[in-house]
């Protein structure tokens, strides 16, 4: 028997060994055909779109079932509202990061090393002031409670009423007696009118706690002022000396 012929017949058998299908089965096939393809791409954004489509696909198969299928509903409805929830947190992740003047300012000084956004969450737990001039940071002899960062002004290290530095504006003040926890040896005053944001201490320890790859982004930052604080010293030492 030719070949064409063999093929032909085996074709054949093939389709009337298989079931008929029923229309409504199609909706389960491509539920998981849209599940599996969820399964192959990486973007978590499609991931969740095609998990969303899977499951809403195939809640009219239950439904048209003698007895209705109700708990793969319920669930299907559930892990739906879940994506669905995380699908909107993505987009609102990706919205442009719009600053103002000041935190633009402030970025470019100081944090230039976080990503805007999460700039933008931790300024949005400080609060931005205006600094005249005689205005203190710290007090000498005086436990730390916020920590500062002057956009712009003259800020005046003093110590028992001798001046000792000026602060550029983008310098943290007060990081290092936080995280010590001692009274300041130093008084931090404006001594020309300023604009600086303030964070309280406390609040800046909680947020930094519910956010630990922005915590040690943030201590690295601390650790960088700290050192560079510390070679303007070194280099003063000298020359007050």
């Amino acid at each position: 028997m030719p070949a064409p012929a063999v093929l032909c017949q085996f074709a054949v058998a093939i389709t009337w060994s298989v079931p008929s299908v029923q229309p409504l089965d199609l909706l389960v096939h491509f539920a998981n055909v849209l599940l599996l393809v969820s399964y192959s791409v990486r973007s978590m954004l499609w991931l969740r779109w095609f998990a969303v489509a899977s499951a809403l696909t195939v809640i009219p198969y239950y439904l048209a079932q003698q007895h209705v299928l109700w708990p793969p509903i319920l669930w299907g409805l559930v892990f739906t509202a879940i994506n669905l929830y995380q699908i909107a947190r993505i987009y609102a992740e990706r919205r442009p990061v719009v600053l103002s003047s000041d935190d633009r300012a402030l970025y470019e000084l100081a944090f230039s090393a976080l990503r805007p956004r999460q700039f933008l969450s931790l300024v949005q737990i400080g609060e931005w002031k205006d600094g005249n001039t005689g205005d203190q940071l710290l007090t000498e002899d005086s436990r730390v409670s916020t920590v500062c960062v002057a956009i712009s002004g003259e800020v005046e290290i003093t110590r028992r009423g001798q001046a000792l530095a000026t602060l550029k504006p983008g310098c943290l003040i007060g990081t290092g007696l936080a995280l010590s926890g001692s009274a300041s040896l130093l008084t931090a005053r404006f001594a020309a009118a300023g604009r600086y944001i303030q964070w309280p201490l406390a609040q800046l320890r909680v947020f930094s706690d519910r956010n630990p790859e922005l915590r040690t982004t943030l201590q690295r930052l601390v650790n960088q002022d700290l050192a560079r604080k510390l070679e303007a010293a070194l280099s003063l030492g000298p020359a007050m000396s």
